[in-house]
């Protein structure tokens, strides 16, 4: 039977250590910030496995770590699980990080003492167990799936790479290279501006008072990796409908791309 409890009752969170750039080592420790992990050391500071939570941001990143770790200052991990499962204590961390926030919004720290005091439903070790493996089992599942759509991503850039840019595309032993002003390319191919074919606008300008958990997705920064490529867990809760205004601008970039109609 479920009951109720305070988060501090069930677990204690206590603030991570500092470890600036320059000291760390080379090393197989993982270090966890607010933002997941940033890097290794070669020490650790607690034993895994572990539960870290952000600081600073969105409140509502939680990272389980199986292994030992070095949990940055900028975040907040539990020091005392008190006999419950940490597994279980991830994923209750989530539902309270999330509902803590309303709409998900940007918080400038998160006050473990704050935290603490939070009312959470309870469950016995043997009942969290079964619910920890239940949604491990789907993470799992997540994990793998993701790590085919990255091998797909993969394959598609090569593809394109290997087609559009090295010119060996289906057939092009039989497509004769001809001199144009943008270099060598295949007889029929043509180049041009990519503001002659596309146009490109700034996003949409949001407050947290706009975020709805029952609206549409909203994709902002946090969704992009840096050098490329798009991170899904970025994106906000929800977003209310905005209007979208009209193209702000047109620029056109000397980049150039190829077409061809044989292709």
């Amino acid at each position: 039977m479920a009951t109720t409890r305070r988060l501090g009752d069930v677990l204690t969170l206590q603030r991570g250590y500092d470890l600036p750039g320059p000291t760390r080592v080379p090393g197989t420790i993982p270090v966890i910030s607010s933002s997941g992990r940033t890097g290794f050391h070669n020490e650790a500071k607690v034993r895994g496995p572990g539960v870290v939570i952000g600081r600073y941001g969105t409140l509502g990143d939680v990272y389980f770590v199986p292994e030992d770790f070095w949990p940055l200052n900028t975040a907040l991990y539990v020091r005392d699980f008190k006999g419950n499962d940490p597994r279980f204590c991830a994923y209750l961390l989530k539902t309270v990080a999330v509902a803590s926030t309303g709409t998900g919004a940007a918080v400038p720290g998160v006050n473990r003492n704050a935290l603490h005091e939070l009312p959470v439903r309870y469950h016995p070790p043997s009942v969290q167990h079964r619910i920890a493996s239940i949604l491990s089992a789907y993470d799992d599942l997540i994990k793998i799936n993701e790590r085919r759509i990255a091998i797909l991503e993969d394959m598609a850039r090569r593809i394109f790479r290997e087609w559009f840019v090295d010119f060996r595309f289906p057939g092009h032993e039989g497509v004769p290279m001809v001199d144009t002003e943008a270099g060598r390319m295949p007889e029929g191919w043509a180049s041009r501006v990519f503001g002659d074919i596309a146009s490109l606008d700034k996003g949409v300008s949001y407050s947290g008072a706009g975020l709805d958990d029952a609206a549409d997705p909203l994709v902002n920064l946090k969704n992009i990796l840096p050098g490329g490529g798009f991170r899904r867990d970025g994106c906000k809760t929800a977003c209310k409908s905005f209007q979208i205004p009209g193209v702000n601008s047109v620029q056109k970039f000397p980049p150039r791309i190829m077409r061809s109609s044989s292709i």
